[in-house]
């Protein structure tokens, strides 16, 4: 009966400590993703991977890319890719460009897209936390 009654209330914890966990935000539409795509294709995938796994640049998805539980935000990754990026040409894509792209790493990192768009100005000061939802 102890044994029962140990296994429960660590159920129970598990349960409990599921139910609080921070739901991920929707930060971006599908259409941003589905146009960042094409885009990344174009001008990223030399350098990052055709499926964003690092090549000559570093990973943009999983957890070499933003792992769980580190410092990596929406807002230091945007202004990398949108002041530095592409490498050979840095600034030269659009604003809605940089969005679509950001929406397409988000999108291939786990987050699920939303009605609202990923709007180029808010990401350059976001603060919020990324963390891979994919391994």
């Amino acid at each position: 009966m102890y044994k029962f009654s140990m296994a429960m209330v660590a159920g129970m914890a598990l349960l409990a400590g599921v139910a609080h966990a921070a739901p991920v935000p929707a930060l971006y539409t599908a259409q941003q993703a589905n146009a960042g795509s094409g885009i990344y294709a174009q001008n990223c995938a030399m350098c990052h991977g055709a499926d964003l796994q690092g090549s000559a640049a570093p990973a943009l998805a999983g957890q070499r890319f933003a792992p769980a539980g580190g410092s990596t935000t929406l807002g230091g990754v945007f202004r990398i890719i949108a002041r530095q990026m592409p490498a050979s040409a840095p600034g030269s894509l659009s604003h809605a460009q940089y969005e679509d792209v950001m929406a397409y790493i988000l999108k291939n990192n786990g987050y699920s897209a939303g009605s609202t768009p990923l709007a180029y100005s808010v990401s350059l000061t976001s603060t919020q936390p990324l963390a891979a939802q994919v391994k």
